[in-house]
């Protein structure tokens, strides 16, 4: 297989190239009434440089948009975020947990089959030596009758197991949805900032320009074009910086989603501000219906009550019913035997053995119930803070751009008023950085509205149901 490996390679690379060759000498006597219209023509080298690009493409990438708005990653971190995949799975492997626990409730049979050949010795015919071939099979059924709670309560713990396991399953969608939508924001908060910074770099660059005018024509002075080259110069650090910031923030939307980075690639901002309707004790029942992570406690003291009783089991009888059949051909006539009965299996003592998985469990029980305590009294804490703080930043953001567009005028009044020389250098930069700060700070009120709502309704519980369906 090896030897022959470079030569079937070749093999598939020359039929390649023929059909290529082929499909473009036949576009072209297309070509002239589809030029004519606009369509642009097949050619060798497109195809050829096609081929290798589809190759190496993965399933993932070939499924994915090539523009991507929030809902779409969303889906796309469904199908690809491998840390879903991983709880899917884990949910699954429950499913035949529970599956499982049924084969005590069907007939255990199981078969023997034996062939063996033995020599033997005949006195009779003066020592002469012999083989004798023996075979026997055999059938044996058990089926369990009764077992006073054991079989039937280590089947409901797997079933509430497998309900934990959902429920795990729908808490890692629901914490990776609300990554994704965090790292979308951010990409995009971080997009807007790029563009604040750059503006403000150009803003000190022509002020920087004007004062070193001034200062040639001896109208100005040289301190008001050291402070505004100073200015320009940290105005372009602060914007080196975010263009990082915004690369590193792609990045991190990448991964979330489970894509690999691409330039071909181009997110689209599909985030609305609008304000949150819904009152805060219908979002606390929501909450504890609907929180994943409620569920899965809940599913946990369930699954522990049954274990408690499914190891009290332990001091109560089994009642089986048994059926065994054997034949073997080393004898004449045949040799065949019968067995049918019930057995009880009663036990005595197997060093405290059931006692102590009676108090393990009833322990488990116990850290299980407080851990849904807990478990529930942060997330209707949670809930809470989350209803007040969306209240607040939703009124913050929109003080803020109020705030914005009068430091916007203030800034462009200074640096008209300096123009004209009505104006000094000091009062441009104050309020020119007035502005960048009031832009700044509404920008990060806007977003941050934005994250402070997915942690809502992540922990309602509701993110694919809010941001998908």
């Amino acid at each position: 297989m090896i030897s022959k490996s470079p030569k079937y390679a070749i093999f598939s690379l020359l039929c390649i190239i023929v059909i290529v060759v082929c499909f473009s000498y036949n576009s072209y006597a297309l070509n002239g009434h589809k030029q004519a219209r606009g369509y642009k023509p097949a050619t060798t080298k497109n195809i050829l440089l096609f081929i290798p690009s589809y190759i190496g493409k993965s399933s993932i990438d070939r499924d994915a948009p090539h523009t991507i708005g929030l809902t779409a990653a969303l889906k796309l971190s469904l199908k690809h975020y491998p840390g879903i995949l991983l709880s899917k799975y884990d949910y699954i492997s429950s499913i035949y947990a529970k599956n499982q626990s049924l084969h005590l409730y069907y007939p255990q049979i199981s078969g023997t089959a034996v062939f063996s050949k033995n020599s033997a010795m005949s006195n009779s015919v003066g020592g002469m030596n012999y083989s004798v071939n023996n075979y026997s099979g055999s059938i044996n059924a058990t089926y369990m009758l009764y077992s006073f709670g054991s079989r039937y309560y280590g089947y409901l713990g797997s079933v509430y197991q497998m309900k934990r396991a959902n429920a795990g399953y729908n808490l890692s969608i629901n914490k990776n949805l609300y990554s994704v939508v965090i790292n979308f924001a951010t990409y995009f908060a971080d997009i807007e900032l790029m563009k604040a910074d750059r503006e403000n770099m150009k803003s000190y660059e022509m002020q920087y320009k004007a004062a070193f005018e001034f200062y040639k024509i001896g109208t100005g002075n040289l301190l008001d074009a050291e402070t505004a080259k100073a200015n320009m110069e940290n105005a372009k650090a602060v914007y080196t910086n975010s263009i990082y910031n915004l690369r590193i923030a792609r990045l991190a939307l990448f991964n979330s989603i489970g894509l690999s980075p691409s330039k071909k690639y181009r997110f689209v901002n599909t985030l609305k501000f609008k304000p949150l309707v819904q009152k805060l004790d219908s979002l606390i029942k929501t909450a504890v219906k609907l929180n994943p992570e409620l569920k899965e406690s809940i599913y946990a003291v369930k699954s522990s009550r049954a274990a408690i009783d499914e190891a009290a089991s332990g001091y109560f009888p089994e009642l089986s019913a048994d059926f065994s059949y054997t034949g073997q051909n080393s004898s004449f006539p045949l040799n065949r035997n019968y067995s049918v009965g019930v057995s009880v299996s009663i036990p005595i003592f197997n060093g405290f053995l059931t006692q102590n998985k009676i108090e393990y469990s009833k322990a488990m029980l116990n850290s299980n119930i407080w851990s849904r305590r807990l478990i529930r009294d942060n997330l209707v804490y949670s809930i809470s803070i989350d209803y007040y703080a969306i209240l607040n930043q939703y009124l913050t953001a929109k003080m803020l751009k109020s705030s914005e567009d009068a430091a916007m005028l203030a800034y462009k009044l200074a640096l008209k008023s300096y123009k004209i020389g009505i104006g000094s250098m000091l009062e441009l930069t104050i309020a020119n950085t007035r502005y960048i700060s009031a832009e700044t700070n509404y920008i990060n009120a806007k977003f941050t509205y934005f994250y402070q709502k997915a942690k809502l309704y992540s922990d309602l519980g509701l993110m694919r149901e809010h941001y998908i369906k």
